[in-house]
């Protein structure tokens, strides 16, 4: 430690006399160096590439794996997909209205064969001039609106002309929606009525059976082909035959019609079935030997060992440092905004920076390895402690969101390694909240490495298709993880608070531990400023709680408020015991000169010890400006010039600059005044008013106007100093008189 303080002081002197700039300068100075080394971290691989390969090209060299790896092979695993995929059976679905829309047109056919053919033979029929007696009838029952029943001869059929023929036939083709030769419609039209209701019971019942058989789009052509043999194949005239094949072969559909969703879900479920294929690749494995062509396969291994040079993609490039300078404006304007006391220390920023840093330069190291069990060790939750420890818990939580979302281009976006290192510094932020003792940081880590046990192990089983192997070390990789923070937590947290003077909760404890050599020394030489400080300590350390002061900084900065005092302990009346009191064979002016010593001794003294700086400034302003009025009273009575000024005989401050200091200078001086004034202590009301009295005078003084104390805090710390007195000096129970005298008997009869 004594080297870190060492290296921290030539740093400074160094800083004064060669880079002598303001406080802003060196802001902007390191942001502009932190945000350069995040931009050239996201944006820039640390291992040099080695070959510059294309598939087809042959190899000057033998190629070995420098690391073993295990990754899927994307190219053969896609290609077993699309085979499944394809090889899938399609879903295909009835569509029962394909049978009545056949027989609907085959009717229209027939039926728009007999009306228009009725309708011409009609108007032949009426043109007659002796039309015969049947005619004559059908003709009224026509015009009286009742449904003709006419039944042609083939001779009347016979007597239709081609005018008439080509008449019926143009009629009939507006009707009907299918195509049909001319040859064959005036052979239907030329049909009497029973030969053509055969044709169109023959033309259903080959319909009826083709679809039964039920037909793909695809079996159309040869189902049309096999509707029309079997119409030829029938036992009637040629003429028909012909006719009856167009009609069936034109009219024919597909009944059976592809479900596209239904398809697609059983397309996807074929996919879902393939395992990813892995491929691995061991440590001095050749990959490519000298003289051989260099493959897709090859390149992609190379590409994962990351031997293989790739062009620049300078989008992706910009688009890194886009998202870097966006995190770092956003992280400094909440600092700005709202972290004003931090905004203002560079010592707190460069830690900031310098641990983002840390833990980003690790990821980019781990990410080359491409290993679940390495991917899932990137050290958040280190940082996330160590800040909650050195500075508070906001500055922690905001900084681990941040670093997390740095975290995820380097990873190519895997949201699984940002939310484990977001959520793994959350338990950390929370398990190191109270720290007490370093054993707690080692607790912490555990309690990460089982939150990321149970949480990548969830993350494993979202996937569709788990990869248990990759599951098992990604759990194996958070479990490290926990205890691989927990170790450089503790290993980092002392060097870093002596390189940076913090003082976190772990080194106040440790520096309250009396076997701690200074305080050890003041047991031995000063009994009772020792005495005083435990007393002075307790007082502080229940006050500041009261008043939401860092209680642990006052009970330690009260041990060591007074180690001044060891340079000359006997001048001090807390340490006579009875002796001679050496003040009484010096001058006023020098006595004060004396005990205000103890301040800058006590300051010399702790930056030997290497104290922490908040308490060697509690030690600075632990009496402010106070006067030594006693010796400054002998003083006046003593000199018989009026050449007696208080400035010599006051403390040389400063003021009190904190709530802790401030109380430790309460405290101290109402330790002091209540054990040496002569009064009944166990009178509740007296202390009270006593130590009321004590305040006051140090408010109405000015000591405490930079110290943010409130009334209402003072009035809590005189209750809380009351508390503490009462039970210090609270009333002995007194034995009975005749109970002594049985006690001291039986010592005498021992």
């Amino acid at each position: 430690m004594r080297l870190m303080k060492e290296i921290r002081i030539r740093l400074r002197k160094w800083r004064e006399k060669y880079l002598n700039f303001s406080n802003r300068t060196y802001k902007i100075i390191w942001g502009v160096l932190f945000f350069i080394i995040i931009a050239l971290t996201l944006s820039i691989d640390l291992i040099p590439d080695q070959v510059d390969l294309r598939p087809g090209q042959v190899s000057q060299s033998n190629i070995t794996a420098p690391r073993t790896i295990t990754f899927i092979d994307e190219s053969r695993t896609e290609e077993l997909r699309q085979r499944a995929e394809e090889s899938a059976p399609r879903v295909y679905e009835e569509d029962g209205t394909v049978e009545r829309d056949i027989r609907d047109r085959i009717d229209l056919l027939f039926d728009s064969i007999i009306e228009e053919r009725e309708s011409v033979l009609i108007e032949k029929l009426a043109a007659l001039e002796s039309p015969d007696q049947q005619v004559e009838e059908e003709f009224e029952a026509l015009t009286d609106g009742s449904e003709p029943e006419l039944s042609f001869s083939e001779e009347e059929l016979g007597s239709l002309d081609s005018e008439d023929i080509n008449l019926i036939m143009t009629n009939i083709k507006d009707e009907i929606t299918f195509e049909i030769s001319d040859e064959n419609l005036e052979t239907l039209i030329t049909l009497p009525e029973e030969e053509l209701e055969d044709i169109r019971t023959r033309a259903d019942n080959l319909l009826i059976s083709a679809l039964s058989r039920r037909i793909l789009p695809a079996e159309l052509s040869s189902a049309r082909d096999n509707i029309s043999q079997s119409a030829m194949e029938m036992d009637i005239s040629r003429d028909k035959r012909l006719a009856l094949a167009e009609i069936t072969e034109n009219t024919l559909e597909a009944n059976m019609f592809l479900n596209t969703e239904a398809t697609e879900a059983r397309r996807q479920e074929a996919v879902g079935q393939i395992e990813p294929i892995q491929n691995t690749v061991r440590q001095g494995e050749i990959i490519v030997r000298q003289g051989d062509v260099v493959t897709e396969a090859d390149i992609e291994i190379l590409e994962r060992l990351g031997l293989q040079r790739s062009e620049l993609n300078y989008f992706n490039i910009f688009g890194r440092i886009l998202i870097a300078f966006i995190i770092v404006l956003l992280l400094a304007f909440y600092f700005h905004k709202y972290k004003k006391n931090i905004w203002e220390d560079n010592s707190q920023l460069l830690l900031i920076e310098i641990l983002i840093v840390i833990v980003l330069l690790l990821a980019k190291t781990f990410s080359f390895f491409q290993n679940p069990f390495v991917d899932f060790l990137v050290p958040t939750a280190m940082a996330s402690i160590l800040l909650t420890i050195l500075i508070d818990t906001d500055t922690a939580l905001v900084t681990t969101l941040f670093l997390s979302m740095l975290i995820a281009p380097i990873y190519d976006m895997n949201y699984n390694i940002v939310l484990t290192s977001l959520l793994g510094g959350l338990v950390a932020i929370y398990s190191v909240s109270k720290v007490k003792e370093r054993g707690d940081i080692i607790r912490a880590g555990l309690n990460i490495s089982v939150v990321l046990m149970f949480l990548i192990g969830g993350l494993s089983l979202l996937q569709e298709s788990p990869n248990w192997n990759y599951m098992i070390w990604a759990v194996g990789g958070g479990i490290t993880n926990g205890l691989l923070v927990g170790v450089l937590a503790n290993g980092f947290l002392p060097y870093l608070e002596d390189l940076f003077d913090m003082t976190s909760s772990v080194k106040l404890l440790e520096l309250s531990n009396p076997s701690q050599v200074v305080l050890k020394r003041m047991l031995v030489e000063a009994p009772g400023t020792y005495h005083h400080s435990i007393i002075v300590g307790n007082l502080a350390e229940t006050a500041a709680e009261d008043v939401g002061a860092d209680s642990l900084l006052a009970r330690a900065a009260a041990y060591y408020h007074d180690i001044g005092k060891l340079k000359r302990p006997y001048f001090f009346s807390e340490n006579h015991f009875g002796a001679e009191n050496p003040h009484d064979k010096t001058s006023p002016n020098l006595s004060a000169l004396i005990i205000k010593s103890h301040v800058k001794d006590g300051v010399e003294m702790a930056e030997e010890y290497g104290i922490p700086g908040k308490i060697i400034d509690i030690i600075k302003e632990h009496h402010g400006t106070n006067l030594i009025s006693y010796f400054y009273q002998q003083a006046i009575q003593e000199n018989k010039h009026d050449d007696i000024e208080k400035k010599d005989f006051r403390y040389d401050g400063p003021k009190p600059q904190s709530k802790e200091a401030a109380i430790i200078m309460l405290a101290d001086i109402t330790e002091a005044a209540v054990r040496s004034k002569n009064f009944n202590k166990n009178n509740h009301d007296r202390i009270e008013g006593f130590v009321r009295g004590l305040i006051k005078d140090k408010l109405i003084e000015n000591q405490l106007d930079k110290s943010d104390l409130t009334l209402r805090d003072l009035d809590k710390i005189t209750k809380s100093f009351v508390k503490v007195l009462t039970g210090i000096y609270h009333q002995r129970v007194e034995y009975p008189e005749k109970l002594l005298k049985e006690m001291k008997g039986g010592d005498n009869n021992d």
